[in-house]
């Protein structure tokens, strides 16, 4: 059976933040929530307590990077993927390794990346607690 998740999406780009959310409300057992920032993200995090957080790396006022390191002091379990089409796949890996429990995905392959990635990240977080 699926796991019941919660997903927040963080981007400052309305167009990006809507196609990944209707990308992954596909997932009838996904909850999806919505960031603008980094900041926001923060402020999201504490209240919802989410399974995985997809950050964007370059955002105004707080970036992912900053936004990661923050979410991982206050919610260590967080499973986080960065996403960014402003980085090679080298740079943002060597970034995603920064933290632990993340990924990174370009923006150009979250398409067809993004679900199954998530999905796994989760399926390891279900293993884990057995």
């Amino acid at each position: 059976m699926p796991i019941p998740a919660k997903i927040l999406v963080v981007d400052d780009q309305p167009y990006v933040l809507r196609t990944l959310r209707s990308l992954l409300a596909r997932q009838s057992h996904w909850q999806i929530y919505e960031a603008e920032n980094g900041k926001t993200a923060i402020k999201r995090t504490r209240e919802l307590k989410p399974h995985v957080v997809v950050l964007d790396i370059v955002m105004p006022e707080m970036n992912g990077i900053e936004a990661a390191y923050e979410i991982r002091q206050l919610a260590p379990e967080t499973k986080i993927v960065l996403i960014s089409s402003h980085y090679n796949s080298q740079e943002a890996e060597h970034l995603a390794r920064l933290f632990s429990n993340s990924t990174f995905i370009p923006k150009s392959e979250s398409a067809k990346a993004l679900v199954p990635t998530i999905s796994s990240l989760l399926s390891d977080e279900r293993k884990a607690r057995s």
